[in-house]
């Protein structure tokens, strides 16, 4: 069975060999199956429901949008996943699909799992329209401005619009959608402004480097869970 490899990623440390024990893997983690048999770019989510170490891994049974079950007993899978900082990759082979008492599958407990440490710095493209908030302007003032780049430290915001000083501190607030089931995350940061520069080629956008303040662990979380799959090939989660 060949075994993939995590997409590569700017600002991620070398690949290396992973224990399972060493992932730290804690029931309804999130996991991304992708059949042997399936159309390129096609995967599926689904949760950890149990396992039994050296045996099997129980995951529940993923559905397409179709509500069809997309896996069969024998199937080649690749799972990937994030836990923690590490960016996780193996091969499995569904073993047994069971529907009752509610449907679950059984996939062959891993051999040989891959994985990438990613640095916290870690940034990504995205396109994502924001509101900006500056005390300057008054407390019910929101400016529009479009996030062009993204970390869990800060974003890049481009904007025709003044939104501030160097050293002023406002407030950043957008969405952003992640899998499973198109869980919303409305996320509202403090933040400096580090760096201004201009376009010159595109109409006079203004290009704002804003540094988050004291984000909270949970979004913290959920947002480097975005950006890992911004960077990890998965489809771009846009603002809606």
């Amino acid at each position: 069975m060949t075994e993939p490899e995590p997409s590569p990623a700017a600002g991620a440390h070398s690949l290396r060999t992973y224990r399972f024990d060493e992932l730290r893997l804690q029931i309804d983690h999130r996991l991304q199956i992708e059949p042997a048999s399936a159309r390129a770019g096609e995967y599926f989510y689904t949760k950890l429901i149990g396992y039994l170490k050296g045996s099997s891994l129980i995951i529940r049974l993923p559905t397409s949008w179709k509500g069809t079950v997309p896996l069969g007993e024998g199937d080649t899978v690749t799972v990937r996943g994030f836990s923690g900082r590490i960016a996780y990759v193996f091969a499995s082979e569904v073993l047994k699909i069971r529907y009752a008492p509610y449907p679950y599958c059984h996939l062959r407990f891993p051999q040989l799992i891959q994985g990438k440490e990613i640095r916290k710095a870690v940034r990504v493209s995205v396109n994502i329209p924001a509101r900006v908030t500056n005390l300057r302007n008054g407390p019910d003032i929101g400016l529009e401005a479009t996030i062009s780049n993204l970390s869990v430290q800060g974003v890049q915001l481009d904007s025709t619009l003044p939104l501030g000083e160097l050293g002023d501190t406002i407030t950043v607030a957008f969405r952003f959608w992640i899998q499973p089931n198109d869980y919303e995350v409305n996320f509202n940061a403090a933040g400096v402004i580090q760096n201004i520069h201009q376009d010159e080629e595109a109409n006079g956008i203004l290009h704002y480097g804003i540094r988050f303040q004291n984000v909270r662990t949970t979004e913290s979380l959920l947002l480097q869970h975005f950006i890992y799959e911004n960077m990890s090939g998965l489809p771009l989660l846009f603002a809606r």
